[in-house]
Parts: C-alpha cells; sequence; structure tokens
C-alpha cells in the first residue's frame, strides 16, 4: 500500500464502512436545443504558466493569460503525480474575460517532493464575452460519493465552458472533499461532483461560463480502459470531429468508489483532442475515468 493510500484511502474506507459509489445519473439534457457547428472564429490559441508546489499541504496557484485581442475560450490543467507524492487539484476557473487560473495543493506524506503545476489557456479572436453563473454547495464531512453543484445558464443561452473551485482540501490525514467530475450538462449547464472525505465540512462551487452570441459546443466523449491497479496512470482522450478542436473539455469519473478512484491530474487540450488523466488510488472495482471535448 503507498503512502497515499495510507494518508488518505485507508482513512476513507475507515470512515465509509467500505461505502460504495451509486453510478453517476446522465447529464441532463435540459435547455436550448444545440445548433453544433463552429463558433465563429479561428482555432484556439494556447496559452500556459507554470508554478513549482513543495511540501506536504504547500498550495500553488498559476494563472494563464491570453494575448491582446483575443478571449479564453476554456482553460485547463496538467500536474504530472505518482503513489508518492499527488497533486490535488482544487481550481480550475476562468478568469475574468481573458486568463484561466487552476490551483493545486500537494499530498506528500513521505520524503519532500517537488511538482509543477501548469495552467492553460486557449484563447480565441472574435469570441464574444461570457456571463459567468455559478452554484456553491456545502459539503459535511460525512463520508459519501457527492455532492454536486450544478450551474445552469440564463434561458436561450449555452455554457461555452465551465469551472470548479473549492477551499484546499488536505486537513492532514485526509481530506475535506477531492473533485470527481467537472463536465457540461446537457448544453446549458454545468455539474462539479465531488467525494466527500472525513476531515470536516466545506464547501464545492461550479461556473458556467454562457452565452447566446455563438454555438454550442460539439460535444466529443471517450473513456480511458477500466483500472483496477493502484498508482498507475489512466488516461482518455477525446477527439473532435474533423474541423474541429477543443475550445474547452472537462472529466468525469462515474462509477468511481470510495475504496476505487481517481486523482484527476491533468484535463487540456492536446491537438485535436481533450485529454484527461488520473492517479488511480485503490483495487477493485475497476473504474474508468472520461474525458469530453467541446469542440468548435
Amino acid at each position: 500500500m503507498t503512502r497515499i493510500l495510507t494518508a488518505i484511502l485507508a482513512v476513507l474506507a475507515l470512515s465509509a464502512a467500505l461505502v460504495q459509489a451509486a453510478p453517476a445519473k446522465p447529464l441532463p439534457q435540459s435547455g436550448p436545443k444545440p445548433r453544433g457547428g463552429p463558433h465563429p472564429s479561428a482555432a484556439p490559441l494556447e496559452a500556459s504558466a507554470a508554478a513549482d508546489v513543495s511540501g506536504d499541504g504547500s498550495t500553488a496557484s498559476v494563472t494563464a493569460t491570453c494575448p491582446a485581442g483575443t478571449k479564453a475560450a476554456g482553460g485547463g490543467f496538467d500536474v504530472p503525480s505518482s503513489g508518492d507524492a499527488a497533486g490535488l487539484v482544487y481550481e480550475s476557473v476562468k478568469v475574468h474575460q481573458h486568463a484561466w487560473r487552476a490551483s493545486v495543493q500537494l499530498l506528500d506524506p513521505g520524503d519532500p517532493s517537488t511538482l509543477t503545476l501548469t495552467t492553460y489557456a486557449y484563447c480565441r479572436a472574435h469570441f464574444p464575452a461570457t456571463k459567468s453563473t455559478t452554484r456553491t454547495v456545502k459539503t459535511s464531512g460525512e463520508v459519501q460519493i457527492g455532492p454536486t453543484a450544478s450551474a445552469r445558464c440564463p434561458h436561450g443561452q449555452f455554457a461555452i465552458a465551465g469551472g470548479f473551485q473549492m477551499p484546499p482540501p488536505l486537513l492532514s490525514p485526509t481530506v475535506t472533499e477531492l473533485f470527481f467530475d467537472s463536465a457540461r450538462a446537457g448544453v446549458s449547464g454545468w455539474d462539479a461532483r465531488v467525494v466527500t472525505g472525513p476531515a470536516g465540512p466545506s464547501s464545492l462551487t461550479s461556473e458556467a461560463y454562457c452565452s447566446k452570441a455563438v454555438r454550442a459546443p460539439v460535444e466529443a466523449t471517450a473513456s480511458s480502459t477500466p483500472n483496477g491497479l493502484d498508482s498507475t496512470i489512466s488516461t482518455a482522450a477525446a477527439a473532435c470531429p474533423p474541423g474541429l478542436s477543443p475550445a474547452a473539455g472537462g472529466f468525469s469519473q462515474p462509477d468511481s468508489a470510495v475504496v476505487s478512484f481517481f486523482f484527476v491530474t491533468s484535463s487540456r487540450r492536446v491537438g485535436d483532442s481533450w485529454q484527461v488523466q488520473g492517479l488511480h488510488s485503490g483495487g477493485d472495482p475497476v473504474v474508468a475515468l472520461d474525458a469530453a471535448a467541446y469542440c468548435a
């Protein structure tokens, strides 16, 4: 058993009496019907910024800013992790109209390690301004799968992208919560779902970035091979249809349980795909990691 499992998984499993996750409900298909097709803008430019985080419980926040004349259509993050040290990403949000910010807390119960967090902003010229809608839900400190925070766009608007945030989750030796899902709900909402840990009450926030000036992005999805091996990496890559590229993306792990889940360590554009990576923690049941690309 790795130090990561010793620090978190055993505590969760004991507190939950080996609670298992119920399958996630399908994302609701409410809101306006998608019109499909590309946005009236060129392929995205990528802006990035990086920072190191060192020492158990330490945090880092990194903001990637789009070049002049462009706006952030979406954004992502990457913090390569291992069974000895894992980055707990607790924020990935749009900042005003021109930047994206991600934040991470280091789980490093053994010898000191350093991880690097990279934040990405996917920038487009002639992209319209979006309006943010948010939904915040409190967590109780009782171990369970959930809750879910659901942000919804005003009537007639589409969710072009979305984000998530919560306070730093690590209160040694365990956590208040970990993000399981951050993905579009239908075409006009964004859902963020957590697993609640026993470290105490906290909260989670989902954000939807809405507009009626552009068409709803076309969704493409993919799943990783199911994984039941501790401290191994799984990857899912959702490829956009020909002629489109991801303006934004999301991730989910609908079948994960308290004793078998992923630390989601990367959610970002790679070429014309949206790639999600996670560090699997636990054994059975085997579970898959899902990626969603929102293509324009």
